[in-house]
């Protein structure tokens, strides 16, 4: 079941109830990297170790969102990977140290 996102701000699109991802991260000195690649309008939104939400549509290029942390938290984050109008498609999440 899909439900549309109210976090407001930079928050759009359609996200499930339950996070599509979960990542147990230990900190260090890299930066950390969230996107997707998709064929359709996808969106990204990351809730942090510290509860803060974090939302992006299109950093990634074209209409591929992507969330960078530079000085990433030790702990839990949960991702979900939307769809901005609601068509939802193939989509791909990565996860990188890599800058």
């Amino acid at each position: 079941m899909r439900i549309i996102l109210a976090l407001g701000g930079d928050c759009v699109g359609m996200i499930s109830r339950a996070p599509d991802f979960q990542l147990t991260y230990d900190a260090g000195s890299l930066p950390l990297t969230f996107g997707v690649t998709a064929d359709t309008d996808a969106t990204l939104v990351v809730n942090a170790p510290d509860g803060r939400w974090y939302c992006d549509d299109d950093s990634g290029g074209g209409t591929d969102p992507e969330i960078t942390f530079r000085r990433p938290q030790s702990g839990v984050y949960d991702i979900w990977v939307g769809a901005y109008d609601g068509d939802g498609g193939e989509a791909e999440l990565f996860v990188t140290e890599l800058r």
